[in-house]
């Protein structure tokens, strides 16, 4: 049985979230029920999502080199890294694209696995806890993260699924995602979608406080 089921089944009731949390964690050994699958990053997330299954994604089998990157599994340079973007049409011109890139956190190495599964599956604490949600389900799990202290969030504009990941764990700050148009049509997935991202930490804030908080006591 997961440590804190009653903080996810608590929350999930109280925003009528229509998927479980899911969990993330870097480990230097793979989980011993997950799947090890060559896919990105992002159809790693769809498979929890829509399957309930653990997955062990590594520089090995994580095929997409922007994943690669954003795990720490693989370093590109700002130029690298820009051109990726680049070649879908995401900026006018390569010195723009170089410009933002910039501005985002580098990725470190933090484990040989990225372990990714339904929170409810995990056995130890993860290191992040990501949420499909429409936007008002997004801003009340916000909300919940701010009962005890005031929050920053974070977005950063033309940004991969998969770098939520890393930009939660570089500021250790909640992270919007709005999604991609690419991933969002890759993956059919709804327009009202997006992913809010907490470190663990806060997600205990935020299930903590949905008894009390305003955000919480109104059911979704």
């Amino acid at each position: 049985m997961c440590r804190f089921e009653g903080n996810i089944e608590r929350l999930v009731q109280a925003l009528g979230l229509k998927s479980m949390p899911i969990g993330a964690k870097f480990s230097e050994t793979p989980d011993d029920r997950g799947i090890d699958k060559q896919m990105r990053i992002c159809e790693a997330l769809d498979s929890v999502r829509r399957k309930k299954v653990i997955v062990n994604l590594s520089k090995e089998n994580c095929v997409c080199r922007g994943g690669r990157h954003i795990a720490g599994w693989q370093a590109l340079s700002v130029e690298e890294l820009s051109a990726i973007f680049m070649e879908v049409g995401v900026y006018r011109s390569k010195k723009i694209a170089e410009a933002s890139v910039s501005k985002q956190p580098k990725p470190v190495y933090r484990g040989r696995f990225l372990i990714l599964g339904p929170l409810v599956k995990f056995q130890v604490n993860p290191d992040l806890v990501l949420f499909f949600a429409n936007p008002a389900q997004a801003e009340r799990i916000l909300g919940l993260t701010c009962f005890e202290g005031i929050k920053r969030f974070m977005h950063y504009p033309a940004c991969s699924v998969c770098s939520t990941i890393s930009n939660t764990l570089a500021k250790k700050e909640p992270d919007i995602n709005l999604i991609s148009m690419f991933e969002r049509r890759r993956h059919k997935w709804s327009l009202s979608d997006l992913i809010v991202t907490l470190p663990f930490k806060d997600f205990v804030t935020a299930a903590k406080s949905a008894g009390c908080s305003g955000y919480g006591r109104e059911r979704g």
